[in-house]
């Protein structure tokens, strides 16, 4: 059915009208080809500054002895940053490994309950129950990316040994022009 409809709208269609359909998605095709380009291109470009800001810019600042300069395109220098993140995988390992060395309560907890169909009033029932000891449900746990960085900077600058694999740690030094 699908086919002949096809067949037959293609009969309908004159010749100009197919050549303008035609050369539509020949550029939308051309279009989709550049944009896969050009994101290829941003990710280079991407890469490209990652390795001037935490690589080569404060390597030379250090390796001329200083910790920042100031030139006509403004002061040069660098800072420490810190980054982690928790993957799925590791979450029961890093959760549990925060709450045994006491740094449990970085962990954002929310609880929240699903229901079958026609469980409605019981839903309504522990909602209230809930909400009647002052809670308001939902669970879910997590560690905010910012609350994470925050305490690996902390921990790393008095010293404390973390597991890198636990927290993908990543310190770096990155470029600042102000």
């Amino acid at each position: 059915m699908v086919e002949n409809l096809m067949v037959n709208s293609l009969e309908k269609v004159d010749k100009d009208k197919a050549a303008k359909l035609t050369d539509l998605a020949r550029t939308l095709v051309e279009t989709k080809k550049s944009i896969e380009d050009h994101e290829k291109e941003v990710k280079k470009l991407k890469e490209k500054a990652r390795f001037l800001s935490e690589e080569q810019i404060p390597n030379y600042l250090q390796e001329i002895g200083v910790e920042a300069i100031k030139t006509s395109f403004g002061t040069i220098g660098y800072d420490l940053k810190y980054r982690g993140y928790i993957s799925k995988s590791n979450q029961s390992k890093a959760f549990g490994w925060l709450r045994e060395k006491g740094h449990g309560d970085i962990i954002k907890t929310e609880v929240s309950a699903s229901f079958d169909m026609g469980e409605a009033d019981k839903a309504q029932e522990v909602l209230a129950n809930l909400r009647d000891k002052g809670i308001n449900p939902n669970f879910k746990e997590g560690v905010h990316h910012s609350t994470l960085s925050s305490w690996i900077k902390d921990m790393t600058q008095k010293g404390i040994d973390i597991p890198d694999d636990l927290f993908g740690v990543y310190i770096a030094n990155v470029t600042t022009i102000k």
